[in-house]
């Protein structure tokens, strides 16, 4: 497989969050498009059938949790999903798993946490 075909969908409101995370994967040799709102991001996984999504709990049109359930529901155990989320804790991460969501990844996200997760494929 070659790494056009490791595509990732970014769901996530804030634009440096979004440009910082989406240029790191990018520079790591995976295919990136991102979503700004839940809606958004429903069509970008139909339309892009993407590996993993990274999911920002905090969205404006529906909580990310929501849209995780949706997510698994549609596409099942093939899609991983990763939470990204500004807060930390037990309480969030046990909320986060209750909705299907894979992994737990708190901001900031820094380079070497992502990594653990996408390793670079250049």
């Amino acid at each position: 497989m070659s790494s056009e075909d490791i595509r990732v969908v970014l769901v996530d409101d804030d634009i440096d969050t979004c440009e910082t995370l989406s240029s790191l994967l990018q520079f790591d040799g995976y295919s990136v498009r991102v979503a700004r709102t839940a809606q958004d991001a429903i069509t970008a996984v139909d339309e892009y059938q993407p590996v993993c999504a990274l999911v920002d709990l905090g969205l404006p049109d529906l909580d990310g949790c929501e849209l995780s359930k949706r997510l698994r529901s549609r596409y099942g155990p093939d899609l991983v999903l990763i939470a990204v989320t500004g807060r930390s804790g037990d309480d969030e991460h046990n909320l986060a798993m209750a909705c299907g969501i894979d992994h737990v990844l708190c901001k900031p996200l820094t380079a070497e946490n992502l990594r653990r997760f996408f390793p670079p494929r250049t």
